[in-house]
């Protein structure tokens, strides 16, 4: 029953010493700066564009979408704020914070796809800290900014056990009922009901090098025709490059692998805030569905 203990499974988000309270108080308020996220040694050089130009043939794409040497959502989260408080959880697949972006308070929640972080396949407890993440912003009225990079989310037999379904769809229901404006990034992989569940936001851009689909091609090819040699295939016809989910309008835009021009899309999301009008929408339809339902469900 130690803070330490505490600490370590994820229940406190920091352990502070009594000197530095009055500052780490005034940081979480927002009354003064907070120092800004580091990254583990080894990750995180500066960045403004793609490291190599890729075809636009989805296979090519994915596979540069894929690559261990490509910035995952960590990297993206330091590079676009300024400040970051933690919130703590236990699985590193996925990380949460109040950070600041150009002044501007935001919870921001980033999946990491490297190896130390389980190969970006969050498990229950990730999606937890999300959830958590997320009430606390629509608690605080702040903007929610979710950074999708995941093949998918775990689907081990103890993730099952712990309930992984139904994580990820409490997340997606968090995010269709946060009050305040929601923007996601598509940064790398886009897989599954993983991604989706942090995807399900008032508005969703895409670096242009990074794809998004329901199921991952080698897996949907072993379902569909019980081949997985036709995975190549099977991702272009899934259409999940950026320019071709801006075309079917999944996503606004396809944005440049460029921190500032990344940076922009998320101030100018926020100053357009259409929350309200969403929110609206969604309470609109759950009254409709509570029309529908007899008296008895």
């Amino acid at each position: 029953h130690t803070a330490e203990s505490a600490y370590a499974n994820g229940l406190l988000d920091a352990l502070v010493p009594e000197p530095e309270q009055p500052a780490r108080l005034r940081s979480v308020l927002g009354l003064a700066a907070a120092d800004p996220l580091t990254l583990p040694a080894g990750r995180g050089g500066p960045r403004t564009a793609a490291a190599s130009p890729v075809s636009s043939d989805a296979w090519d794409v994915a596979g540069f979408a894929r690559s261990p040497r490509r910035a995952s959502g960590l990297e993206w989260a330091a590079w676009l704020t300024d400040s970051w408080i933690e919130l703590r959880g236990t699985d590193p697949a996925i990380r949460a914070g109040i950070a600041t972006v150009d002044g501007v308070r935001v919870v921001l929640i980033a999946m990491d796809r490297v190896p130390g972080a389980g190969l970006g396949l969050p498990g229950p407890a990730a999606f937890r800290l999300a959830q958590r993440a997320i009430s606390l912003a629509d608690r605080l009225h702040l903007p929610v900014v979710t950074l999708v990079d995941t093949p998918g989310a775990d689907p081990s037999p103890d993730a099952e056990a712990d309930g992984i379904a139904h994580e990820i769809s409490a997340t997606m229901a968090a995010m269709a009922a946060l009050s305040s404006v929601s923007v996601s990034i598509v940064v790398g992989e886009g897989g599954s009901g993983g991604a989706m569940a942090l995807a399900h936001a008032d508005h969703v851009a895409m670096l242009r090098h990074s794809v998004f689909w329901v199921i991952g091609p080698e897996a949907g090819s072993a379902v569909l025709y019980r081949d997985p040699s036709r995975a190549a295939g099977l991702a272009r016809a899934f259409a999940p490059t950026a320019a071709e989910l801006v075309g079917s309008g999944f996503a606004e835009r396809a944005l440049p692998e460029s921190i500032t021009g990344v940076r922009r899309y998320i101030l100018d999301s926020i100053a357009r805030n259409d929350a309200g009008h969403r929110t609206s929408r969604w309470n609109a339809m759950t009254e409709r569905a509570y029309r529908g339902a007899g008296p008895n469900s």
